[in-house]
């Protein structure tokens, strides 16, 4: 997805908005547990690609079908509250770059504890 100012900016209030909406009216206990972390929308706007984190760890499946489940309310509440034309349609996704990082960074520790070595 091409970033153009307009999608960032798209982007960034879809962001806020999603975080609310689910903050505030999404009544799932599953979905609570949520961090929405960014969001890339395509260049037509058609599609916006929510990434999330969760500190549950264990509930990350249950948690991706209750946000599947909420995608439509989460569309109809973001377009109340937001002047656009056109809300794009939510696809929700795990953002898993938090233990790719941690995974890189044990990688780093072991290759620095060997040379030490």
């Amino acid at each position: 997805m091409q970033e153009t100012l307009r999608t960032k900016r798209v982007a960034e209030l879809m962001r806020q908005e999603v975080a609310r909406v689910i903050r505030d009216y999404v009544h799932d206990p599953k979905v609570k547990d949520v961090v929405i972390t960014s969001v890339k929308v395509s260049v037509d706007l058609d599609i916006a690609r929510i990434y999330w984190t969760t500190y549950n760890t264990d509930a990350v499946k249950g948690i991706q079908s209750g946000l599947e489940r909420s995608a439509g309310f989460i569309r109809k509440e973001i377009l109340k509250s937001v002047r656009m034309k056109k809300v794009p349609k939510l696809e929700f996704c795990i953002d898993d770059s938090r233990a790719e990082a941690d995974k890189i960074d044990s990688l780093l520790s072991l290759i620095e504890k060997e040379n030490h070595e």
